[in-house]
């Protein structure tokens, strides 16, 4: 390294300078809160090893302090990383609960065309068992005039046997020879 252009070649192949390095803070406990400047390419690939501290180093009461701050920090992360699994396991949650909810609905829509088709089913059924009782009513008056018709035949058949048996006047006469005296 050349003090007196303040420049550093690192192995990298890129020339640092304290024009283009980047000026940062340490958050170690040892030197908390000194400023320094490092290479510019520091988190992004071969960077090189140019280093400067810009401030004095921390006093006492500044390092004692950074244990405070450190523990605080850490605090802070660990409760970040806690809200940051509360909040995907609410977005989970979340993403559950509406897979739960379109599935809920599709059971919904199915129950309710599987309803329609047994309200039709149900409206065909009353409409043919209508029919079925109308045909039934039919049937039954039909039964009735064939029965009466039935009757009537038989009546006429024995009327028309009992004309033909006393049809001639000797079988009349005798039919009022039996019959009683008062008739």
């Amino acid at each position: 390294m050349s003090s007196s252009s303040g420049n550093y070649s690192g192995s990298c192949g890129h020339l640092c300078t304290y024009e283009t390095c980047a000026l940062r803070t340490s958050l170690t406990v040892d030197n908390f809160g000194r400023r320094f400047l490092g290479c510019n390419r520091y988190k992004i690939g071969p960077k090189c090893p140019f280093f400067r501290w810009i401030d004095n180093p921390t006093c006492v009461r500044g390092n004692e302090a950074a244990h405070l701050v450190q523990q605080k920090l850490d605090l802070l992360r660990s409760e970040l990383q806690l809200a940051c699994e509360r909040e995907r396991e609410a977005t989970q949650a979340a993403a559950e609960a509406t897979q739960a909810t379109a599935e809920a609905t599709q059971m919904v829509k199915i129950a309710q065309d599987r309803a329609a088709k047994a309200i039709e089913r149900e409206r065909k059924f009353r409409a043919s068992s209508v029919q079925a009782k109308e045909i039934a009513v039919r049937a039954l008056k039909q039964e009735r005039k064939c029965r009466i018709a039935l009757i009537l035949s038989w009546f006429f058949f024995v009327l028309v046997m009992l004309f033909s048996c006393f049809g001639s006047s000797e079988n009349v006469g005798m039919m009022r020879l039996s019959l009683p005296d008062g008739l």
